[in-house]
């Protein structure tokens, strides 16, 4: 369900007194993609008017985030050798502002280098040839999925593969 406002029963009998039925039957759903793009969306429910039912309108707000994304910190980067030195020098750099924009200015710095500083590194040629393997493997698997040789394949090659990345 997205975020709804407006009434809070969206269905009604009609009824007077004791009698009277209000429920909350209508909704409005969304899926992931729907969310990835109007996260900030909602649904207003509108008075009923003649009808036992309110309609709804959904507002399409434009995301509220501007910028650029935060930055997502990943503990094992304290453990390179590399972590400390690029921090302090990073740090140890001149910037003129009020104290608040000197943080902003060397958080961002520091961001930016530790992304250069910590980039995936390509895969070697063997690791993705293993990997296309365990695919094509895989993807047999999905015809005879109780193929004893290529259950003990795949087994094999995902330990090959294991042993090539702690190489």
């Amino acid at each position: 369900d997205i975020r709804s406002v407006g009434r809070f029963f969206t269905w009604s009998d009609k009824r007077d007194g004791i009698y009277a039925v209000n429920k909350n039957l209508d909704r409005v759903l969304r899926n992931w993609g729907w969310h990835k793009v109007y996260n900030h969306s909602y649904a207003l429910f509108h008075n009923p008017g003649i009808s036992y039912h309110s309609p709804v309108s959904v507002a399409l707000s434009a995301p509220w985030r501007i910028g650029s994304k935060p930055l997502k910190f990943l503990n094992f980067w304290t453990n390179d050798s590399h972590f400390l030195g690029l921090v302090r020098s990073v740090w140890g750099q001149r910037v003129v502002g009020n104290p608040l924009e000197v943080v902003l200015s060397k958080l961002r710095n520091l961001k930016r280098e530790l992304k250069h500083t910590f980039k995936k590194p390509n895969p070697s040629p063997q690791n993705e040839s293993i990997r296309v393997e365990i695919k094509n493997i895989q993807s047999r698997l999905l015809l005879y999925p109780t193929d004893p040789e290529l259950l003990h394949q795949e087994k094999l090659l995902i330990s090959k593969l294991g042993k090539v990345k702690d190489e």
